[in-house]
């Protein structure tokens, strides 16, 4: 019996112990979001909150910031109308980049006091039309600046997360926006206050490891591949909706469209033995925004001559695949001149 009481007193003591290294530690800090509505379908985090960023087990790429007074990352609380709104996800949001080093940032230094952005992790397309829809005819802005990714398009039919938009077609004709609305546990805000917790969480991810090893043990025999059916021709019937609103929504509003395209930067630094977009769906999505007189920046270019050239690497990996201060001013300088071109 005093075995086992010492050995929990140990690891009591422990516990204890890690946590008040960890408090000293850049550990992540787990920035809480609003609730999300059908008023407001958009993902955003509580106004004015400072935050800790840092990434995996070693909390690399540790950085500091405060949200602004509307939730966002990396964004000037107010700027003048008829300026540039930058819209995307984590890529944008840049929790490690300080203001000067992101898109945003370099855009701010050709266009003073009008550039803004509204960005979350998780956003994808569904998003950014919820948000075009919500902040255009308040901000503005001359011109939007959409970022799209390969998670954009290779899960553009799937359920959205909570606090996120997705899109559905009913009767195979008509497609829809459905919200997934967020509400915060009314236990988040005391577990966050233990920098273990937020280590095993945001930093070692303890939760995705222990969901992704019980399925494995559930299902320990590889399971057969089955041919799924060819989502091509749905997915251009919601790019088709999707390119269709922010038309009519720049038509209504008075801006012009830009898509800002991520490089398959997995295949430049490989030599195109792996790739991280699906070359199908990439062209698909080019074709269609011309088609709809939306113009797309495409970073793959720059990127290629960029690695052929310094051969150095336009994001954080193998740790974090985000974009680095490089990518950002590169895609700054390619928006700056598309916008002056025309």
């Amino acid at each position: 019996m005093r075995f086992f009481l010492g050995l929990g007193l140990g690891a009591i003591v422990c516990l204890v112990l890690l946590e008040g290294l960890l408090r000293f530690l850049p550990v992540n800090s787990g920035i809480r979001m609003e609730a999300t509505s059908i008023e407001k379908p958009f993902s955003r985090f509580l106004p004015n909150q400072p935050y800790v960023y840092s990434y995996g087990w070693s909390m690399g790429t540790a950085h500091t910031g405060v949200t602004n007074s509307q939730g966002f990352t990396n964004t000037p609380d107010s700027s003048e109308k008829g300026g540039v709104l930058v819209v995307g996800d984590s890529y944008i949001e840049s929790f490690m980049l300080d203001f000067p080093d992101t898109v945003q940032g370099r855009l701010s230094e050709t266009f003073p006091k009008k550039v803004q952005t509204v960005s979350a992790s998780g956003d994808g397309l569904a998003d950014s039309l919820q948000i075009v829809k919500y902040f255009t005819p308040t901000i503005q802005p001359a011109t939007v600046v959409l970022f799209v990714e390969p998670y954009d398009l290779s899960d553009l039919l799937g359920k959205p997360s909570v606090g996120h938009n997705g899109f559905s077609i009913t009767d195979n004709t008509t497609v829809l926006l459905e919200h997934n609305a967020y509400t915060e546990s009314p236990n988040k805000e005391r577990v966050l206050r233990s920098a273990l917790i937020r280590y095993l969480y945001y930093n070692l991810k303890f939760p995705d490891w222990a969901s992704k090893s019980l399925k494995s043990l559930m299902h320990p025999a590889p399971q057969a591949v089955s041919h799924s059916e060819n989502l091509i021709p749905k997915k251009q019937q919601v790019l088709n909706y999707y390119f269709s609103e922010l038309r009519s929504l720049s038509s209504a509003n008075g801006f012009r469209v830009v898509f800002l395209l991520d490089g398959d930067r997995k295949a430049i630094y490989s030599q195109n033995h792996e790739h991280a977009w699906n070359a199908e769906e990439r062209q698909l999505f080019a074709t269609s925004a011309a088609q709809y007189g939306l113009d797309v920046v495409d970073m793959q270019p720059s990127f290629q001559r960029y690695w052929d050239e310094k051969h150095e690497r336009m994001d954080f990996l193998p740790m974090d695949g985000h974009w680095n201060p490089v990518a950002h001013k590169m895609a700054a300088e390619e928006i700056i001149k598309l916008l002056k071109s025309k």
